[in-house]
């Protein structure tokens, strides 16, 4: 990957941190997971089957553990 895609990687990977943030502390959790709902069936269209329940177990498998904010444990 050259040095301009990983930039461009990381640019998508922080704005979607930064707008989930602010999604959520706006209180507009029903428009986010309505605007995830449409990012997830674009990301869907170039995946195979196979690709996408891997995915989603990894997602169900991080979604399961439980972390309490600002420690390690």
């Amino acid at each position: 990957m050259y040095e301009r895609e990983k930039r461009e990687v990381l640019e998508n990977s922080l704005y979607e941190i930064l707008y989930a943030q602010k999604m959520i502390q706006s209180e507009r959790v029903d428009e986010y997971l309505y605007y995830l709902e449409l990012m997830g069936e674009k990301c869907r269209n170039g995946m195979t089957n196979d690709e996408i329940d891997a995915v989603t177990k990894r997602a169900e498998n991080a979604a399961s553990k439980r972390v309490r904010y600002g420690t390690n444990s």
